[in-house]
């Protein structure tokens, strides 16, 4: 069964793009600490480190370096399903109509 999220990867790609949590975090318009949860959650998956962390941001270690590639393509792959899903279904529309039945009176 897969348990790594696209929100994981996500969080993962731009705080190895941005180089710094805070910065991801602000990108993505979430905490930081949710930030680092997910990257926790997928270091937790995978079982191993993907940052070296310091007080001027982050580094990716060398399995980041080997997974970030991967994570730039699933990205990729799944803005375009995104893109070729909205192009293909129609939008949703709807009528609503009420009527009232005045010969019923309480």
């Amino acid at each position: 069964m897969l348990r790594i999220t696209f929100r994981q990867l996500e969080a993962f790609h731009w705080a190895a793009t941005l180089g710094s949590v805070n910065a991801a975090a602000r990108h993505l318009f979430v905490s930081q600490p949710a930030i680092t949860a997910r990257v926790r959650e997928l270091e937790g998956i995978l079982g191993h480190a993907l940052f070296a962390r310091s007080q001027q941001g982050v580094q990716l270690t060398p399995t980041g370096v080997e997974l970030f590639q991967h994570v730039q393509q699933l990205l990729e792959a799944g803005e375009e399903v995104e893109k070729r899903g909205s192009q293909r279904l129609p939008p949703l529309a709807a009528a609503l109509h009420c009527s009232i039945d005045e010969s019923q009176h309480l």
